[in-house]
């Protein structure tokens, strides 16, 4: 499989999006549809993004500039578009990891958890302290591992569309010929350097690689924004 992406990405990402469906439940009645619409601020294919998970990310990015980069009037509108285009992107990467039908096991999951410093003592996992600091955020074991679930498998959604892209001779000659642009007349290429730009290269691409799949989401609709409930 990875050899037949690397073989056309990024624009294979685009043919796998289609025959997403999503399932409306007809038995919520009208109220509790009305609620959960109220609920979402978007939807992006069969996921949603609560108003909840949208308040979390919002103050994440508050408290990020404010500790990290020392600013305290920080624009809502900047912590809006901030906080929506984040959950927005990594509810794709969960779509493209339906799409390549990744999965994470029962021992995956425990392996993640366990293995988390935040939940350990002395270097040992404590399961009595893991509870104790998830009720401290609010949350419930099984709340909490659903996300660690999604976290594993949007890590390995991004990780094969990584492995997937690769530069082409023609882009590696790009490289080569830059690298001699910048080498001084009558010096040898730095292979430092050529490895530097060889680097942004590819890191270009694979950005390349995502905006095109979330630009075939939007173009199929399968990615919408609530702006009136941000």
């Amino acid at each position: 499989m990875i050899r037949m992406i690397r073989e056309t990405s990024p624009w294979i990402i685009k043919s796998l999006i289609g025959g997403i469906a999503i399932a409306f439940i007809g038995s919520m009645g009208w109220y509790g549809f009305e609620a959960s619409q109220a609920n979402t601020v978007a939807t992006v294919g069969p996921y949603t993004v609560t108003k909840q998970e949208y308040l979390r990310a919002k103050q994440r990015y508050y408290r990020l500039y404010r500790d990290q980069f020392k600013q305290e009037d920080i624009k809502d509108e900047t912590l809006q578009q901030l906080a929506i285009d984040g959950l927005v992107t990594n509810k794709s990467w969960r779509v493209l990891a339906d799409e390549f039908g990744l999965v994470v096991s029962p021992q995956e999951l425990h392996d993640a958890i366990v293995n988390q410093t935040d939940f350990q003592k002395d270097g040992v996992f404590d399961p009595q302290y893991y509870q104790r600091l998830l009720a401290a955020n609010r949350k419930k074991p099984h709340e909490y591992e659903e996300q660690r679930r999604d976290d594993l498998l949007i890590g390995k959604a991004r990780l094969l569309v990584s492995e997937a892209t690769t530069l082409t001779p023609a882009e590696l000659q790009e490289v080569t010929d830059l690298n001699a642009r910048q080498t001084l007349e009558g010096a040898e290429p730095d292979p430092k350097v050529f490895e530097q730009i060889k680097m942004q290269f590819l890191l270009q691409k694979k950005q390349r690689a995502m905006q095109a799949f979330q630009a075939s989401l939007r173009a199929r609709g399968d990615i919408t924004i609530h702006e009136e409930l941000l």
